[in-house]
């Protein structure tokens, strides 16, 4: 099935059309969930919600913009709700803390599984900023509001991931030369 097949059969309740949407879109959600949670059981719960979440509210699509965007904002937005509900998310409010400063000339230069790999060392908070203002593109604005915190916080979080992801990256580095041969740029957005 095509993917307008799939979502107008799915706004109309139609098994199949579910089915397909299932198989088809699955892994697509599934990495989503991976990037947030990094563990399997969970990234499963995640999918599973999101999947019934998608499947009850997709006539709040108006095919007017990506799909795959919509679909993958809904999973962001699941994923952040089971991490608040099961863990008990918090990110504290750190708008009132001096800023760091960075270079912002600077770019890691990693490769991006290694990228992910290291993103899941990080505490929750800022894989959660990093992953949604360099993977998923929400705006600070955004984050700060899905996140119940103010922009500046967001800011100063994504900032300290950067340096972490850096520090960490700049140490591993040393013990694995052959990787400079591997590397992309993730790029200041």
């Amino acid at each position: 099935m095509k993917q307008a097949e799939i979502i107008q059969g799915c706004k109309k309740g139609e098994r199949n059309a579910q089915k397909a949407f299932v198989m088809t879109y699955s892994g697509f959600i599934l990495n989503i969930c991976l990037r947030y949670t990094y563990d399997q059981h969970e990234a499963k719960d995640c999918l599973q919600e999101t999947l019934v979440h998608v499947l009850k509210k997709i006539d709040q699509y108006n095919e007017f913009g990506s799909f795959n965007s919509w679909l993958s904002r809904v999973t962001v937005n699941k994923t952040l709700e089971y991490l608040r509900k099961f863990r008990k998310l918090k990110i504290l409010d750190l708008s009132g803390e001096s800023k760091l400063r960075i270079d912002e000339s600077i770019h890691l230069k990693i490769e991006e599984e290694t990228v992910l790999n290291y993103m899941s060392t990080l505490p929750e908070k800022y894989k959660i900023v990093l992953n949604m203002y360099i993977v998923e593109g929400y705006k600070h604005k955004e984050i700060a509001e899905l996140l119940g915190v103010t922009e500046s916080t967001s800011r100063s979080i994504l900032t300290r991931a950067r340096k972490m992801l850096e520090k960490t990256f700049c140490d591993g580095e040393e013990n694995e030369p052959e990787r400079k041969s591997q590397m992309i740029f993730l790029k200041n957005k």
